[in-house]
């Protein structure tokens, strides 16, 4: 197993898949929020992220198999999103691995606090988010705060205008000690 940041000198086939992973995470935990035919970002987007060394992937006998975006907030605090693994190996401790990897990147480079966001419906719990918020307090997050998309999010107020119903993050902390 290997986990490190990804960059462009990385196979085209590789960047690829790991784009394809997250691809289809997000549309399957987000269908009820953006509909059927919703895409988390483009190629390009996700590109952007690997230039400025955001991106942790990991590998599994030399094939990826998940990714982490990591980011500054502010000069104490990291977050991270984009987090997905290829379901063919949920239950394997490679999420776990990913954030602990996202954990160190933050904690070397100065950070005290890891921050996360779970983007969900208002007024409806689904399975998969619940399992997800349940998870991240296992790992030592603590839920901060609920806020609306646009709120949490002005400048994206033109992407919250395709959501299929009114939607909020939830917004998670640990303390990076």
């Amino acid at each position: 197993m290997q986990i490190r940041t990804v960059t462009l000198k990385d196979s085209p086939h590789d960047i690829q898949r790991l784009y394809d992973i997250m691809i289809y995470a997000y549309k399957v935990t987000e269908t009820e929020i953006w509909g059927e035919d919703y895409k988390r970002m483009l190629p390009e987007e996700f590109q952007e992220v690997i230039a400025k060394g955001e991106l942790i992937g990991i590998w599994i006998d030399e094939v990826p198999v998940g990714s982490i975006h990591t980011y500054p907030l502010n000069a104490e605090t990291r977050a991270f999103g984009l987090f997905s693994v290829d379901f063919a190996y949920k239950g394997k401790g490679i999420g776990r691995k990913l954030i602990a990897a996202a954990e160190e990147k933050a904690r070397n480079e100065g950070a005290l606090f890891m921050e996360l966001e779970i983007l969900r419906l208002k007024n409806k719990e689904l399975v998969v988010k619940k399992q997800l918020q349940e998870w991240y307090l296992r790992l030592g997050y603590e839920h901060i705060s609920t806020t609306d998309f646009i709120d949490r999010k002005p400048n994206k107020a033109e992407k919250a205008k395709n959501f299929i119903a009114p939607s909020v993050f939830d917004c998670y902390r640990k303390a990076l000690n």
